[in-house]
């Protein structure tokens, strides 16, 4: 292999790994403005009087597939009892939601 072929090849792995880099900052930032976001809308359905499990369910469940996600590779259980602990807890605020939705429970 010539020096202009590895310097070459070089290149390619940095820009794919600077690529990776910037996909999952972006989908940090993502996930940072979705998480602001269900907290001004809950916040401000809450002093309403409104129901806010929806909310609550859609972070809960969106960190326990990114957890699950992470698992799938980085192969670590810290992630794995993760998404568990995040997806038993957005299923129970699903079932709150519509519990209250339905008329069964009142929350407050």
């Amino acid at each position: 292999m010539k020096k202009e072929e590895i310097l070459e090849k070089a290149r390619a792995e940095q820009s794919d790994e600077m690529e990776q880099h910037f996909n999952d900052k972006s989908m940090l930032w993502i996930i940072v403005a979705l998480i602001v976001c269900c907290i001004v809308f809950s916040f401000t359905r809450f002093v309403q009087g409104r129901s806010v499990w929806d909310h609550v369910a859609t972070i809960n469940l969106a960190i326990s597939v990114g957890s699950f996600y992470r698992c799938s590779k980085v192969k670590s259980y810290l992630y794995f009892f993760q998404g568990i602990a995040f997806g038993i807890a957005g299923v129970m605020f699903t079932l709150l939601y519509f519990a209250e939705f339905f008329g069964v429970w009142n929350g407050r």
